[in-house]
This record gives structure tokens, sequence and C-alpha cells, in this order.
């Protein structure tokens, strides 16, 4: 029964995937977009899993100074850190993005039949007054025509709260706009973005550098014309890689188009080639797995 019922769930579900697409019936549509988000429930509960997962693996090797201890003490703490400031708390609890109030009325303005909007920001927020961008430094007092004016606020960087309210001014009315928008956590806050685009995005770029260098021993040791085949490669590869180089057009002026002949028909085609095996193959393991004959993602042999 353990492996009965998960199996016939699996059937269920998987020969309903496939024959949704042939019923063009909106209630099949809403069962599908029901079993969607159930898939996606699914999905964030396995997120969870590995991380308690990933504390059952490391911390028993920490704890016992196994091997390369110290790299598992940076990966538990970068998780750690990605997890507290992925959270979606706020920096100050009681913080106001911003505040527009009329303080007080201009003669002076009312003569002119203006009304006059004095900001108060930090030099790095940029404030959009009745449709034009300005900052506090640059322009402290901006005129505007009565009526109903529209103010925006915001940093140039993302992962502050922005401010935007509506003030309904008359002539000579002196509008005090204050503002200055805190940084906001989450997905979208400051604090991930800043460390994804100073700590992971360097790492990310670090890793893929010394990539090359794996790539290009791997390819001095598999580049030996043993055979025809062998030999086809490795021309085909020299030639792509003079083209790509400044040099190659120096060399030859014919060169980079013999490359590019090479990359849009023979590489393309032996590319496609090999996509539409992986597609028959993946449609083979999913009618496998429907029809209850691949067993092996429920902990078995068979």
């Amino acid at each position: 029964m353990k492996k009965t019922l998960p199996v016939f769930l699996g059937m269920l579900v998987g020969i309903y995937a496939v024959v949704e697409y042939f019923i063009p019936h909106h209630a099949v549509r809403g069962i599908s977009t029901h079993v969607f988000e159930w898939g996606s429930i699914v999905a964030a509960s396995a997120y969870v899993i590995g991380g308690v997962n990933l504390v059952q693996v490391t911390w028993p090797k920490i704890r016992r100074r196994e091997q390369d201890w110290p790299y598992k003490v940076v990966l538990l703490g970068s998780a750690v850190v990605m997890l507290l400031i992925a959270l979606p708390l706020r920096a100050c609890s009681d913080a106001v993005p911003g505040t527009a109030t009329i303080t007080r009325q201009d003669a002076a303005a009312a003569a002119r039949h203006v009304a006059i909007v004095e900001l108060e920001a930090p030099a790095d927020v940029l404030i959009k007054v009745a449709g034009t961008s300005t900052t506090a430094t640059a322009t402290p007092r901006v005129e505007v025509a009565p009526g109903k004016v529209e103010i925006k606020s915001g940093r140039r960087v993302v992962g502050y709260e922005a401010f935007a309210t509506t003030v309904d001014v008359a002539a000579g009315d002196v509008v005090h706009v204050s503002t200055d928008p805190a940084m906001v956590w989450g997905t979208d806050g400051r604090a991930r973005t800043w460390v994804f685009d100073h700590v992971f995005g360097p790492c990310n770029a670090t890793m893929f550098a010394l990539l090359a260098f794996f790539v290009a021993s791997a390819a001095f040791r598999a580049f030996r014309a043993r055979n025809f085949e062998a030999g086809l490669l490795l021309g085909s590869a020299i030639i792509v890689l003079l083209a790509r180089a400044p040099m190659g057009r120096a060399i030859a002026g014919w060169l980079p188009d013999l490359a590019q002949w090479i990359l849009d028909i023979p590489s393309n085609g032996s590319r496609r080639a090999i996509m539409m095996g992986a597609a028959v193959g993946a449609i083979a393991t999913g009618l496998r797995v429907i029809l209850g004959i691949e067993r092996s993602h429920l902990g078995g042999e068979e």
C-alpha cells in the first residue's frame, strides 16, 4: 500500500495533465489551476525540507571537525544571513516614507495665482512634483498650479520604500514635503539586493572565470586527433576559436564566415537533433512514471 497509493496518485495526476490539453472546457481549466497551485505549495515545501536537510547534513560534519568543515560554516552562515535579510521586515517599524502638509499662505504666490511646494529630503532622494523630477538640493521650492498636485519620491537605487501622495492646493498655499524613504526588507529589499549585486554577483563571475581554465584543460585532453571524428571536432573548434578572436579576420577574411557557417548549419542541426532525442527520452520517461513502470522515484530499484 505504501507504494501502490503514490503510484496510483501519480498515474491519476499525470494522465489528467496530458488529457486536459485536449479538453477545451472552462471547468477543466479551473481544475488545472488548482492542481498547479497545489504543485506550487509542494515545491515551496521542498525548499523548506531542503533547508532542514542542509542543516542536518552539514552541522554534524562541523561538530566533528571533518575535512573542509570551515567551508561548511561559511555555507550555513551564508544561508542564515540570506534567510534573515529576505524576511519581509521593516528597518524601522514606525518609519514614514514622507509627509506633505500645507503649512502657511504666501501672499506673493497668491498674487501670481500659484502654489509653492517646499522640498526637504536627502540628496539621493529623487522627488517628482506634478510630473517634474527634481531633488531637494537642486530645487528646494517648486511653483505649481492650483488644484490636485501629485507628489512622489524614491531613492535612485532599488530596495527602498516609495512615497506617493496627492495634495489639493489653492493659490498661495505653501506645501512642505519632507521625505526620506526607509530601507525595506524582503525579496525586493535593499539588503538582499546589495548582497546579490556585491557578493553573489562577483562570486558567480569568479566561479565562471575559473571554469574557463577547467574547460580549456578538458578541451586540451579531449581534442586529440586519435581518429577522424576527433580530428573533425578539433578542426572545427580551432576554426571557431580563431574566428571569434580579433586576430581571426586578420589571418583570413573568410574565416569568420566559415565559423558562422559551422555554428549555423552543422552545429545547429546537431543541437536540434540532440534536443529532439532528449525530448523523446523525456516523454518516454514520463510515460513510464505515469503508467507505474518506473518506480525508482519511490525509493525502489524497479
